[in-house]
């Protein structure tokens, strides 16, 4: 009983040794094969996805950080037109109150002018109708005193007192005017 224990085993289970030689050799180019090209493509496609899938992620994450960013400039543009339109506002309401006292002086100095001008017409005026009046007066009073005089007086009598009103009046007028 020459026999190992591992020849009994080989016998037990079938396995000649002949063949088992050719059956590692058989197994391992299968194994090779399937490695070369089974194996080998679909780990290289799994790590080429793998690669999009991280390249993808990476991509979305910097697409994230890209609209935040975007969204911070937008809310600062955004800010900073409210800020340029209330200044805007400030100042073209300043402006306007400028515009308006501007105005309103124009206007109370022409509305001063004009008040002036008519103060001075009216003085004009009232100086005219006092010296019309007056002269209208004399010549009443004249004529009166004429009148009253060519009844009561006589022709010597009325050469002076014509004399005398005569440089009178001249006397008056000389002074005044």
């Amino acid at each position: 009983m020459g026999e190992t224990a591992v020849t009994r085993l080989m016998g037990t289970f079938g396995v000649q040794s002949e063949l088992l030689i050719a059956q590692i050799l058989n197994f391992c180019l299968v194994a090779y094969l399937l490695y070369r090209f089974a194996i080998k493509p679909t780990l290289k496609t799994v790590e080429e996805r793998q690669k999009k899938i991280a390249d993808g992620l990476q991509y979305a994450e910097s697409m994230k950080q890209q609209l935040a960013a975007a969204e911070k400039e937008r809310l600062q543009i955004l800010k900073q037109a409210q800020e340029e339109a209330q200044a805007l506002l400030a100042k073209a309401t300043s402006e306007g109150e400028q515009y308006w006292q501007v105005q309103k002086k124009a206007a109370d100095e022409k509305v001063e002018q004009i008040v002036s001008q008519a103060r001075n017409a009216m003085e004009v005026e009232h100086r005219n109708l006092l010296n019309e009046t007056k002269a209208e007066v004399s010549t009443l009073v004249m004529e009166t005193t004429e009148r009253l005089l060519q009844k009561v007086l006589t022709d010597d009598l009325r050469a002076k007192l014509n004399q005398q009103a005569v440089s009178l009046l001249s006397n008056e007028h000389g002074t005044k005017t």
